[in-house]
This record gives structure tokens, C-alpha cells and sequence, in this order.
């Protein structure tokens, strides 16, 4: 088995070894994973922080050895928790891992705090979108709540449809509390949106941009369009 590490701020993780293929998700700065197989110019990985699969540009491998990827298991990880960091020659996302306490980070708790959540998420206002993201340069509605639950002490799966699987029911809107999750789905039901609940009445989410709107019994109201963007399907509380 062949393993890796990330080593630049971002690299993007493709559905295929094309470059015209779709960006599926990304890894951040020493976020490591295996390497399950390759083509010229690519490698297939899995990365070890939420087991996603997906292809990377071979020029962004940067190899580690077994030991090595074994003793980073056992290092404390901090969490860069401002916009943006510099580090090690590299400017790195807010949810980044470092292996050392530096101005700028976080040591994640051991247990879930929905309010350290809700704070983490509050620093992403305004970061655009990007199918695929997960970092303040450009982030998708998954990975936005996946990289804030990781600060708050729980990481969940990489996209919403998994996400979802996670937490107990929470079956009427009054009973929202901070931090629960709101998942939202099409026509069809299936999944294709979530964002975290700041209150029983508004959603932090990341739709356009990280932004906040309103919630009621259909799904989220935007203001500024006077319309309802998202049909709402069930809303979780994680533990």
C-alpha cells in the first residue's frame, strides 16, 4: 500500500483522472490518505479523515511512508480557527490541521459542542461557493458543515446524502436547537442541501456563499429574493 499526505493548501479531488473532470471534494494541508491505484498522470486515493475516494493530479502526490502515516495518528491535531492562516510557507484554510499549537488554532474538543459549531461556522460568512470545496477560498453546503462539526468534535461523512444518516429526528421546529443540522431535499426526496441551525428560526448555510436566512416549515426564505430556495426534508440533532 502506498500513502500520502497533502502538503500544498488545497488539492482537488476528482470523480476521474481527467482534468475535465468534475472536483468532487478537496484535501486540506496534512490531511493524509492511501493510494488505491494510478494512471499516468493520476492517482486514485481514500483519504483517511472521511474515507472519500476520488482522483488527484499525480504532481500533487507527495508520498509518505507506511511509519510515517502511522505516526501522525497518534500526533494531537489543532485546527486553524480564522479565515486564514500562514504556515509553512502557505496561506491555509480556517478547519485546516496543524500538528502544533500556533497562534490562529484550536485544539478540537473530545466530545460534541454544538455552540463551538455554530461559532466555527460564523467565521465562513461570505466565503463563496464551490461544488467540491471545503475551504474559505470556496466551499459546498457538505463540506461547510463537515469541516464545522469537525471543530466542534464530530466528524461526519463528506456529503449531505450521507450526512443525513447521522443524529436523532428533531420533528417540530420549536423544539430546534443551536447546531442542529436542516437537510433539504428535490421533487424527488433525495438529499441535495444542509446547513446548521443558529436558533428555531435561522439557518447558517452555504448556498451562493456562506450565508444566514430563515427557516419555517417549508424550507429556507430568502429575503432578499422573497422565495423559498430549498424544500425542507427533516432536521437532525447530533450527539
Amino acid at each position: 500500500m502506498e500513502y500520502g499526505i497533502c502538503n500544498l493548501s488545497v488539492v482537488p479531488i476528482r470523480k476521474e483522472g481527467s482534468h475535465s473532470s468534475e472536483m468532487v471534494s478537496q484535501l486540506l494541508y496534512n490531511e493524509r490518505y492511501e493510494v488505491l491505484d494510478e494512471k499516468p498522470g493520476w492517482y486514485l486515493i481514500k483519504s483517511t479523515e472521511d474515507l472519500y475516494e476520488g482522483w488527484i493530479q499525480g504532481i500533487q502526490h507527495h508520498e509518505i511512508s507506511e511509519q510515517e502515516f502511522l505516526d501522525f495518528k497518534g500526533k494531537q491535531r489543532y485546527l486553524v480557527d480564522r479565515p486564514t492562516l500562514e504556515y509553512d510557507g502557505r496561506i491555509l484554510s480556517i478547519g485546516t490541521v496543524v500538528y502544533e499549537p500556533v497562534p490562529g488554532s484550536m485544539t478540537p474538543p473530545e466530545h460534541f459542542v454544538p455552540a463551538l459549531m455554530i461559532d466555527f461556522a460564523q467565521k465562513f460568512l461570505d466565503a463563496p461557493y464551490l461544488w467540491g470545496g471545503r475551504s474559505i477560498f470556496g466551499i459546498d453546503c457538505s463540506g461547510f458543515v463537515q469541516l464545522c462539526t469537525r471543530a466542534a468534535g464530530k466528524l461526519l461523512p463528506r456529503d449531505a446524502s450521507q450526512q443525513i444518516q447521522e443524529g436523532e429526528l428533531v420533528y417540530f421546529l420549536p423544539e430546534i436547537q443551536p447546531g442542529d443540522l436542516a437537510f433539504f431535499g428535490n421533487e424527488d426526496g433525495k438529499i441535495v442541501h444542509v446547513g446548521m441551525m443558529l436558533d428555531n428560526e435561522r439557518i447558517i448555510h452555504c448556498s451562493g456563499q456562506v450565508r444566514i436566512d430563515y427557516l419555517d416549515q417549508t424550507g429556507i426564505f430568502n429575503k432578499e429574493r422573497n422565495e423559498h430556495t430549498h424544500r425542507l426534508q427533516v432536521i437532525k440533532r447530533m450527539s
